[in-house]
């Protein structure tokens, strides 16, 4: 499925739109650009003698710009703490991996560069990917994601330096995490200065969480909660509090901050349990989001 796409966001973002593709500067490409006054020492070739025309005699003539197209960076920070391995059918950390995987498959077809990022945890954090194709490295780092222990270590410090002018930084988490500190919204402030496009996947377990919950009484064990499990039993107004709760949090992760080039995507799990671990939710997801669909095309 994914040799069916590329990146196309350099042919379809719109000029001088921050986070595209391309970074904008004066070259000798075919793509026009926009219109701007004569000034000294440019091309007088480039001069738009037509357009100078409409604007009168008195009017500085226009000239063209034009737009040069780099290779862009497609940076992927997978969540990787203990919220993120729930719920047991249907794991948000598999659909973050399998998402990190297809994007880097896809930027590396096209002839990109990849960062894949651990959000959380120190040590094995950055793995950066050039080339055709996943190479071993990557799937390693991926699999060490997957299988490697949680840890709630932020670790934005590494990906800060990384970004150039000319990326994509795609985030994927559920957002549960606390930023007592500020370290998260700063660094998310930072990325979004420049030509970079930020896209926050996040994703919503609390559909399936609550049909869980709200089924009667159920056993629950996990991070926050006092040792050992506790058999609670939700009704709807608890539910419906819980879901507030939880959408206040994440938005106050990035709402205060929310500048342009930001995208928030939320993926929401079904009601129902995924009998497949996630894998037709993920598909379903991936090739039908509009968000993605103006960073991936289909091949013609």
């Amino acid at each position: 499925m994914l040799e069916a796409y590329r990146v196309h966001a350099r042919r379809r973002l719109p000029a001088g739109q921050v986070g595209g593709h391309l970074r904008r500067q004066q070259g000798q490409s075919l793509e026009f650009r926009e219109h701007r006054q004569y000034l000294p020492g440019d091309d007088f070739r480039h001069i738009d003698w037509r357009a100078s025309a409409r604007l009168g005699p008195a009017a500085p003539p226009l000239v063209r710009t034009f737009a040069a197209e780099q290779r862009v960076t497609v940076a992927v920070s997978i969540d990787t703490r203990a919220t993120m391995r729930l719920p047991d059918q249907g794991r948000k950390l598999d659909v973050a991996l399998w998402l990190a995987r297809a994007v880097a498959t896809v930027a590396l077809a096209s002839g990109d560069r990849v960062l894949l990022h651990r959000l959380f945890g120190d040590g094995d954090a950055l793995e950066e990917v050039t080339g055709r194709g996943l190479p071993r490295r990557a799937l390693d780092f991926l699999e060490r994601a997957a299988t490697g222990p949680a840890d709630e270590t932020f670790n934005g410090a590494s990906m800060q330096s990384r970004l150039p002018p000319t990326s994509v930084w795609i985030v994927v988490s559920d957002f549960y995490f606390e930023d007592a500190d500020g370290r998260w919204r700063d660094l998310l402030a930072r990325a979004q200065e420049g030509a970079r496009w930020v896209i926050l996947v996040e994703l919503d377990s609390w559909p399936a969480e609550r049909a869980l919950l709200t089924g009667g009484p159920t056993l629950v064990d996990g991070p926050g909660l006092p040792a050992g499990p506790l058999r609670r039993d939700l009704d709807e107004n608890q539910a419906a509090a819980v879901a507030e709760r939880l959408e206040a949090h994440t938005a106050a992760l990035w709402r205060p901050v929310r500048r342009g080039g930001l995208d928030h995507v939320p993926w929401r799990w079904p009601a129902a349990p995924m009998a497949d671990g996630g894998a037709a939710y993920f598909v379903e997801r991936f090739t039908r989001d509009l968000t993605l669909a103006r960073l991936f095309a289909r091949r013609a």
